[in-house]
């Protein structure tokens, strides 16, 4: 590139062109082969490789076989950036080259076809390059494996093209056939520097080109700033502090034919519009070793100062241009330069920008992942450091050069200048030069995620989880969302930026993802799904009566960790109900006991695994009477004059289930008996009350008795032995000696039924003395008062719910000991 935008000590390439050409148009009639070589030689010995491409290309004729005359056409046309002409013969050197005379013709024709933008012929040639000469030239092998990764990524960035992003060229009215560059808006139209002027010596022949700094109105270019501009010197670069009231600038003179070096000026500005005096900056920024140039100033709002970035190449950076910066401490006073080293490479760092608005600074360099050439890019300042250098893409970028990047206070548009395909060519046969001004419309990018929250075992939606946006660069939360109601947790991203979306949840392990918006280049919304996975289960337990199977409430459950016995044992008690909830870890073994006064303890183990994927373990305990009184006293229910009608014997070969059959299938006719002529109102109360006596004394009782044996039968299997008293009941309806009978025939049906219960499992136990059964039978004597005894009055002495819970049975009482207690 033109060495005036790199502000070095180094050649100066294309701007000499006016003069050049006009010096050679002496020559080229009459001229032999060896003149041609020697003037070529001499030119680019002389670094003017302008004239050294024209003299080359006149010999080639002489003989297009000539490999030596092919490369030094290539050579020079390189170094005049003449970049299609160069390429052309470079291919032919390599082409041809079956000795490996020129080492170097690979690397540059990978060079050559990398900034025409032919990435995959580049990858070729650097790695043909590195086949043959990797580690013979440090530098080179360096150069030529981090251009392949340029270009492979070349490739995949010309598939993610910034649809929000538009590029135009400046018309002639700005751009010249000259290098125009580093363009600042301002109220008035664009202040740039232009090559497009010639040095008034005399002596400079042929005459040398320099920049101007102007300024673009409705007629064009205007040489407004004649004041900072010197007739036989480069002027170029301008910058304005924040408050309009100094411009920076730098001025630039020859050291030799070809070789610039630069240094950075101030100039207040007057109230007037005029400056005042020119002032150097001080020798701590300046010095007669180094180029120093390429001036910007911006607000810093970190430190609260003016800060002044520029280029350079002095003592102290990575041996090429660098990047640094001096604060500002009022009028005058700078400190000491800094070196960005963080940002700056082994290749050239130039032309620096700091967008005060969004504390980001921009800048061109050759020494990152790149489309070739010289690529702008971006770094955000946060906390006093630079973040992460992003590559601005295309289409701001090319695989030419691109620098000089400005933008607008609100983001919105920025100007650059480039020698891509399309700018204006001081010498349109060889195309070769120059840099015109460019800008870019820049389109807001809104870019909405909306991370949807699900469990990974169930894959159902999850609510109640906290998503945190995290700034991938320094770990800062942007932004927190916790939704109660849903999976849905929406935020606003960033365009250019790496963020960590990390979900959380009580029970479930974090998840964290990466999401970047590097190469989001349009509005987009975007959802991703979590599926956070579980790092503890829910244990449900529910506790029953292990003979009636029913809710057992009241109980007391432990929850025992068998695997890390430092984990403190967990205890709940429900009185109101039977379920109790617990928090395990998956993969380890525990064990639950179940516990209840008048009941034994229930206990199982188990290993906490979600077999079934939904988070919840479920375990049933039953726990098993231990005092059989819990049943007493235990009430059976018969029929009027059951057992055996009319019998005044005292015994039956009746067991209770019979009569219990028998009885229940006459509900009905009872409620028809009892509410007989009664009103409608009575008739409704009465057939109520006979439901609730026959459903919640009648069956309930034969449930519970049953349960009982059962419960009994158990024990008994356990060693222990039983006493039961038993006592008869009747109503008043008989006499006295009937009803003891009677009484005493109930009695009998009981003990004939606990023989039967269970196949007579029971008989066993009461035949060995284990189960003992004492009558006791008191007939009407302990009927309350006010039951009718009336032998005609049938509806109130047989079928009222009174007489009928007087016709009964009573297990009243139950002694217990273990065998050999």
């Amino acid at each position: 590139m033109s060495d005036i935008l790199r502000g070095t000590s180094m050649r100066v390439k294309n701007i000499l062109l006016a003069g050049v050409l006009s010096a050679i148009c002496f020559v080229g009639y009459g001229q032999n082969l060896g003149q041609f070589i020697t003037a070529a030689e001499k030119s680019f010995q002389g670094e003017d490789y302008y004239s050294a491409l024209a003299y080359y290309l006149e010999a080639i004729e002489f003989d297009t076989s000539d490999m030596n005359v092919m490369y030094d056409v290539a050579e020079s046309a390189r170094l005049f950036d003449s970049y299609n002409i160069s390429r052309d013969y470079y291919t032919k050197v390599v082409e041809l080259d079956e000795n490996n005379n020129y080492p170097l013709a690979p690397f540059y024709l990978g060079e050559m076809s990398q900034i025409t933008g032919d990435y995959e012929s580049a990858i070729t040639y650097y790695k043909l390059y590195l086949s043959e000469q990797e580690g013979e030239d440090e530098y080179l092998t360096a150069r030529a494996r981090k251009e392949i990764s340029s270009a492979e990524w070349s490739l995949e960035m010309a598939e993610n093209v910034q649809e929000n992003i538009t590029v135009r060229r400046f018309g002639d009215e700005i751009n010249t056939e000259f290098s125009e560059f580093g363009a600042i808006r301002g109220e008035d139209g664009l202040t740039y520097s232009s090559l497009a002027f010639q040095t008034e010596e005399e002596r400079n022949i042929p005459t040398k080109a320099i920049s101007k700094i102007v300024k673009s109105t409705a007629d064009g270019m205007v040489d407004s700033y004649v004041e900072l501009n010197r007739p036989n010197l480069n002027t170029a670069h301008t910058t304005f502090n924040t408050n309009k009231s100094r411009i920076y600038y730098t001025i630039c003179n020859y050291i030799n034919a070809n070789d610039i070096r630069c240094d950075l000026y101030s100039r207040a500005i007057l109230g007037d519009g005029s400056y005042g005096e020119e002032t150097k900056l001080p020798e701590q920024i300046n010095g007669d070793t180094h180029t120093t140039t390429q001036p910007n100033v911006a607000f810093d709002q970190d430190i609260g100062k003016e800060v002044l970035y520029f280029s350079s190449n002095r003592a102290g950076g990575k041996g090429k241009m660098d990047l640094w910066y001096v604060t500002l401490d009022g009028l005058d006073k700078y400190s000491d330069p800094v070196n960005l080293n963080a940002l700056n490479t082994a290749e050239d760092d130039i032309t620096p920008f700091y967008h005060a608005n969004s504390q980001v600074l921009y800048f061109s360099s050759e020494g990152y992942t790149s489309l070739g050439g010289f690529d702008i890019y971006r770094t955000p300042k946060d906390n006093g450091a630079f973040g992460e250098v992003e590559n601005l893409g295309l289409p701001i970028n090319s695989s030419y050069n691109d620098v000089y990047y400005n933008l607008d206070d609100d983001g919105e548009s920025a100007l650059f200048s480039s020698n891509r395909t399309g700018t204006k060519f001081v010498d349109a046969l060889n195309e070769s030069c120059c840099y015109d001004i460019f800008e870019s419309d820049i389109e807001e990018v809104i870019i909405n995620l909306n991370a949807l929250t699900f469990d990974a075992n169930t894959l159902d939606t999850l609510t109640d989880v906290k998503v945190d946006l995290v700034c991938a660069d320094n770990g800062q939360i942007m932004d927190a969302r916790t939704n109660s109601a849903g999976p849905d947790h929406p935020f606003s991203l960033e365009r250019g930026k790496e963020y960590l979306v990390i979900s959380s949840k009580d029970g479930y392990t974090p998840d964290t993802m990466r999401l970047n918006t590097n190469r989001i280049y349009s509005s987009e919304d975007i959802v991703r799904k979590v599926f956070l996975k579980r790092n503890s289960l829910d244990l449900l337990v529910y506790t029953y009566d292990d003979i009636s199977k029913l809710a057992l409430p009241g109980t007391t459950v432990k929850l025992i960790d068998l695997t890390d016995g430092s984990i403190q044992e967990k205890v709940i008690t429900n009185e109101e109900g039977n379920d109790f909830t617990f928090t395990v870890i998956p993969g380890h073994e525990y064990q639950i006991i179940g516990f209840r006064d008048r009941y034994g303890e229930a206990s199982t183990m188990f290993k906490a695994i979600d077999e079934d994927g939904t988070g919840i373990i479920t375990r049933k305990l039953y726990l098993e009477r231990r005092d059989l009184n819990i049943y007493l006293p235990l009430a059976l229910y018969f029929d009027n004059d059951e057992p055996n009608k009319r019998s005044v014997s005292l015994t039956t070969d009746k067991d209770y289930t019979e009569t219990f059959d028998e009885y229940i299938f006459r509900k009905q006719q009872f409620k028809d008996e009892y509410t007989k002529g009664m009103s409608e109102t009575d008739q409704g109360l009465g057939e109520s009350r006979l439901e609730d006596f026959f459903e919640n004394d009648v069956k309930n009782g034969f449930d519970n008795y049953q349960q009982f044996l059962q419960a009994m039968l158990k024990q008994l299997d356990k060693g222990r032995t039983f006493e039961l008293s038993i006592r008869g009941f009747a109503s008043p309806r008989a006499d006295t000696r009937y009803n003891l009978a009677l009484s005493q025939r109930r009695v009998i049906s009981v003990e004939n039924d606990i023989r039967a219960f269970a196949g007579g499992a029971l008989t066993t136990f009461i035949d060995n003395g284990q189960l003992k059964i004492t009558q006791l039978s008191y007939g009407e004597n302990l009927s309350p008062e006010g039951i009718s005894d009336a032998f005609r009055d049938r509806r109130n002495s047989i079928y009222s719910p009174e007489a009928s819970k007087e016709r009964r049975v009573e297990i009243v009482e139950i002694k217990t000991q273990l065998i050999n207690e």
